[in-house]
């Protein structure tokens, strides 16, 4: 056994053709690149690629974006992909709530929760509309949030006074049941509309006009620091590699560095200006913005690329900029943006 070992010859996975190797990573499911981002600085870089892009996609497993704009009375379904920058509408069932909802996406399923205590699920391969366990509390206007395996809901109003001590509840997507989660430290009051907020290990950031970060092992809460501009607000928040990155009307992209506790300009892009609604999303370690033109009545998306470091500044690049529709009504919104992290078919 020993002398085999010995003779055996060293092999590397680098050793492999680099389209072997593109082929094997395309094979690898969203929801484990960032672990393999970790392993080194070339796996990263090959994770992030454009050619790896091309692989997937020519495997049936391009990144597919989900879209919902609408205003008070309706909403409608769109969906995209790198390769083809327009919308397409697209037929999903959609649940008539009394109270505000909002979604989550885990995996190929859009999780519809955060307003009555009914859970839907949605599986966007199928199309089919399922209804889960009811929540045992009924929180309105709440932040939703997922870590590992659980989705938490948390803040918001109560709409059940027995109930009002009971501040954050879990749905585990394992053994699909609802259980009490560990009440914040602080109290985080209710929000002027549903938010779909990032998470880091085990804590979640919740966005407003201040960043509460829960953590989810105990229920301990710190607050982030406002940055000094004017009517600095961070309903639209997104975490990517550690760093934290906000968008502010009038100011653009600002991320926070936690060790000197400040906000920053993301150096190198230009989303200045007010815009009748903006979401923002992890995507394969890069930034996707969305947002609507109400001046000229258009949807548009760019894929930004973050360089740089903590210590000193981060840049954006934008990789591609496209416009996807046009002619949109002025009272619309974009209720909802996700991206599909794992394979869809």
């Amino acid at each position: 056994m020993s002398n085999t070992a010995e003779e055996a010859p060293s092999w590397s996975f680098w050793s492999l053709p680099n389209d072997i190797i593109l082929d094997v990573l395309a094979r690898v499911p969203r929801r484990y690149q960032p672990i393999l981002s970790c392993v080194s600085k070339k796996l990263q870089s090959l994770v992030r690629s454009s050619e790896l892009q091309v692989t997937r996609s020519l495997r049936g497993k391009e990144d597919r974006f989900y879209v919902c704009l609408g205003n008070y009375e309706s909403c409608h379904w769109f969906t995209f992909t790198e390769s083809h920058h327009r919308l397409a509408s697209i037929s999903i069932p959609y649940p008539r709530e009394r109270y505000s909802t909002t979604t989550i996406m885990v995996g190929t399923d859009i999780y519809f929760v955060g307003g009555w205590r009914n859970l839907w699920i949605l599986d966007t391969r199928s199309g089919e509309l399922r209804q889960g366990p009811k929540s045992p509390v009924l929180r309105d206007r709440a932040a939703v949030g997922l870590v590992n395996d659980k989705i938490y809901i948390f803040g918001g109003f109560c709409r059940k006074k027995y109930y009002e001590d009971i501040q954050a509840q879990a749905f585990d997507l394992n053994t699909q049941t609802w259980q009490f989660a560990p009440n914040p430290s602080v109290r985080v009051d209710s929000l002027c509309k549903p938010v779909v907020t990032p998470a880091l290990g085990r804590k979640i950031y919740v966005g407003g006009h201040d960043v509460i970060v829960y953590d989810t092992r105990d229920g301990t809460c710190d607050k982030i620091i406002r940055a000094d501009v004017q009517n600095f607000s961070t309903q639209n928040i997104c975490v990517v590699d550690n760093v934290l990155y906000a968008h502010v009307h009038n100011v653009g992209l600002m991320w926070y560095e936690s060790k000197a506790k400040e906000w920053s300009v993301v150096h190198g892009l230009k989303f200045k200006g007010f815009f009748s609604s903006i979401k923002i999303a992890e995507y394969n370690g890069k930034l996707a913005y969305l947002w609507h033109n109400l001046k000229n009545r258009e949807i548009w998306c760019s894929v930004i690329a973050l360089y740089g470091s903590r210590n000193v500044a981060i840049r954006g690049r934008i990789e591609w900029s496209d416009r996807l529709l046009s002619d949109v009504p002025s009272n619309y919104v974009i209720k909802h943006f996700m991206v599909c992290t794992d394979d869809y078919k």
